[in-house]
């Protein structure tokens, strides 16, 4: 058998299941909070176009958490601070998903 088709196939398989899920899944634009625990991670706002755009770089608890609710411009200025920040949200999707509600106890206007 042509191991190199049987990978082609499966992988195209794997990609259209991949978008085909991610369509279903999408929510229309003004849906309330989304539900999950409570997260307050001390930590710095990072960028990398191929993670998606802004994520935060956890200090307390460890690790990376994509940004659901991205407001490019106000993101953007914290990233070029550098600033270590107190980051209050939500754990949707997962553990590495989060939802901002406020940053520096101030409120976070995300999109």
């Amino acid at each position: 058998m042509n191991y190199k088709r049987l990978f082609g196939i499966i992988l195209s398989l794997s990609f259209l299941a991949m978008v085909a899920c991610s369509a279903v899944s999408q929510k229309p634009a003004g849906t309330t909070k989304p539900e999950g625990p409570q997260i307050t991670v001390k930590g710095k706002i990072d960028y990398m176009m191929n993670l998606g755009g802004y994520f935060v770089r956890g200090i307390e608890p460890g690790g990376e958490m994509f940004i659901v609710n991205q407001d490019p411009k106000l993101l953007e200025e914290l990233y070029k601070s550098g600033k270590t920040l107190n980051i209050e949200g939500r754990i949707v999707r997962g553990a590495e998903y989060l939802f901002i509600e406020k940053i520096d106890g101030k409120p976070y206007p995300g999109k």
